[in-house]
């Protein structure tokens, strides 16, 4: 909307670049990833500051061999204005040249999402006031929608914008969460958390999640978000959940023990559960690291009464030297081969789990240290005939009875 001589601008550059003037959206160019929208985007998200003449080039020019960097910077300058007057803006200059460094022009007022954000970030730091502070992190959270300008994820001035961006959006999860949290609105803790978690997956957001569902008693999807969570870790990223995580996992623990109440939700949970795992009930038992940990804990408590041995057998996907793979793409094909062979060839007594993108580990009830060997010609047989006579893993065991031993021995 036109105010007076000014043209009046709504960009959007989270979740991808959208103008909008008067109502209308408006197109500048079929190619969003074009230099002369990124220049526009550039001096933008620049604000007030504005950015020099310099920095403009190198950033747009840094990895082209360019003969003459003047004049195909001069017919940038051209070829926007151009675009622009067909996009049935109003005549204008939107961007102006001052003593070497560009700024919006004074004729334009741009409101841009993520300059709002900014902004309402910057001026939560100086609040003096706590319901203001959290108002204007509130404010900053809701603006923060997506990743800023996915369709140029990878040039190089997105990718440092986007992590000073990013940072800015964790100060803000941050502070709601601990606020929300202080004052026990557990689902407003949750509501930042969740919204989090799903931008961030990698980021451990989780945790405050799976925290503000314990503090509503909702242990039913705190588990549901644990377990999906742990497995994403060992699955997709290929590492071990945090300690911090596991400590999610004991609190559940504790908390469910302290509330006998609880006895016929829990018991819903499992009956729901066993049913969609019943299909799996021929084989073994595929868990996340901490039920792992935890089904190690009562095998041992077990083999002490019942004097059944209990073996713990590691995994680890080799290529056919006997060296790390490290073609990632080839060892997560790998890794899916090696679990069904793994899920193949164990019995419905033995517990195994996803230890790291390269890694397995099982627990094989009621076998002895040369049966171990046997399983693990059985596993390797069953693993060349999905993936190849070429493909190799390695192996070692331990008694569970021995394994105190031996950690105190580590010590």
């Amino acid at each position: 909307m036109a105010q007076g001589n000014k043209v009046k601008l709504q960009i959007q550059l989270f979740g991808g670049l959208a103008i909008n003037y008067e109502g209308k959206n408006i197109s500048i160019g079929k190619n969003k990833t074009s230099k002369y929208i990124q220049l526009l985007e550039i001096v933008w998200l620049s604000g007030s500051q504005g950015v020099s003449r310099d920095s403009l080039v190198n950033t747009l020019y840094d990895r082209e061999e360019q003969s003459n960097v003047n004049n195909s910077f001069n017919n940038l300058i051209y070829q926007m204005h151009k675009q622009l007057r067909k996009s049935g803006l109003p005549e204008c200059e939107y961007i102006v040249n001052r003593d070497g460094y560009f700024y919006i022009d004074d004729e334009v007022e741009v409101e841009s999402d993520a300059g709002s954000f900014i902004e309402c970030v910057l001026q939560a730091r100086e609040a003096q006031d706590p319901a203001e502070e959290m108002k204007l992190y509130r404010m900053a959270f809701d603006l923060y929608r997506s990743e800023l300008l996915p369709e140029l994820s990878t040039q190089e001035w997105v990718i440092i914008k986007s992590v000073q961006l990013q940072k800015m959006y964790s100060e803000c999860v941050v502070s709601l969460g601990e606020y929300y949290e202080k004052r026990k609105d557990f689902d407003a803790t949750y509501k930042v958390y969740k919204k989090a978690a799903e931008l961030y997956p990698d980021d451990e957001w989780q945790i405050g999640e799976i925290n503000a569902l314990i503090g509503m008693d909702n242990y039913k999807e705190a588990y549901r978000i644990y377990d999906e969570t742990v497995r994403y870790y060992t699955d997709e990223l290929g590492i071990t959940p945090s300690n911090d995580l596991l400590e999610c996992y004991d609190k559940m623990s504790r908390q469910i023990t302290n509330m006998p109440n609880k006895i016929l939700q829990i018991r819903d949970d499992i009956l729901e559960r066993r049913e969609s795992i019943a299909k799996n009930d021929g084989g073994a038992y595929d868990c996340s690291y901490p039920s792992f940990i935890d089904a190690y804990h009562i095998l041992s408590r077990n083999m002490e009464r019942s004097g059944q041995s209990v073996y713990m057998m590691l995994l680890t996907l080799v290529d056919y030297e006997g060296k790390k793979i490290a073609n990632q793409n080839k060892l997560e094909i790998r890794g899916k081969l090696i679990q069904d062979a793994i899920s193949y060839t164990l019995r419905q007594g033995d517990t195994y789990c996803k230890y790291s993108s390269s890694q397995f580990l099982l627990l094989l009830v009621g076998t002895s240290k040369e049966s171990c060997k046997i399983v693990y010609r059985r596993i390797l047989s069953k693993y060349k005939m999905l993936a190849g006579p070429r493909a190799e893993i390695e192996y070692s065991v331990v008694s569970l009875a021995d394994l105190p031993e031996k950690l105190a021995e580590a010590r």
